[in-house]
């Protein structure tokens, strides 16, 4: 009996932990390509902007929302050993906003040998939604070709407090720049 008991605990504990991940895990899609050509652990500078000639959208892409992104790409970066160089950089970081209209199509079929008295058959339903994307590009500053480009998108929740704003943006550029190789070593010794 207490083996049971033991048993179903330990099930609760992991079912409540699976729901408390799934419930704080982001709806974000993150994804990066690069130029293997480009050795990328050779940084060690960079500047932070946002893109150029690309429309914003209205509210991702309002003036708080640029500072704020363009903070956490800083503190991000430099959290992975790089340091900010507004006057020569090697690499100049580059991001942008947009959301796109969206429609997700469903279909429930319901035949089944008793649709003549439920009055089954097919029925189909819309969800329209926006999806947001946060798109990170880095270039190299001597020959201004992209080395390196990460993105996320999905449904994006505005959160309800200013921190929980900034903690989202800053987690999101987390997220992209994951993938993004860390300074070298010697970064410090340049000056």
């Amino acid at each position: 009996m207490k083996n049971i008991v033991k048993l179903m605990k330990s099930t609760a504990w992991v079912a409540f932990a699976g729901i408390l991940v799934m419930s704080c895990s982001q709806a974000l899609q993150v994804s990066y390509d690069y130029d293997s050509s480009v050795n990328l652990k050779q940084f060690k500078t960079f500047k932070v902007e946002a893109e150029h000639n690309i429309e914003q959208d209205p509210l991702l892409g309002s003036e708080l929302n640029r500072r704020r992104l363009g903070d956490a790409v800083v503190e991000v970066m430099e959290s992975k050993g790089y340091k900010l160089d507004q006057q020569n950089p090697e690499i100049i970081v580059r991001f942008m906003t947009d959301v796109k209209e969206r429609q997700q199509v469903r279909s429930n079929n319901m035949y089944s040998p008793y649709m003549w008295w439920y009055g089954g058959g097919n029925n189909y339903s819309t969800y329209n939604y926006q999806e947001s994307r946060f798109i990170l590009n880095i270039y190299q500053k001597n020959s201004d070709r992209m080395i390196w480009q990460g993105w996320a998108s999905g449904k994006v929740k505005a959160p309800t407090k200013k921190d929980d704003r900034e903690t989202m943006v800053k987690n999101t550029m987390a997220d992209i720049l994951r993938t993004f190789p860390q300074a070298t070593l010697d970064t410090y010794s340049r000056k």
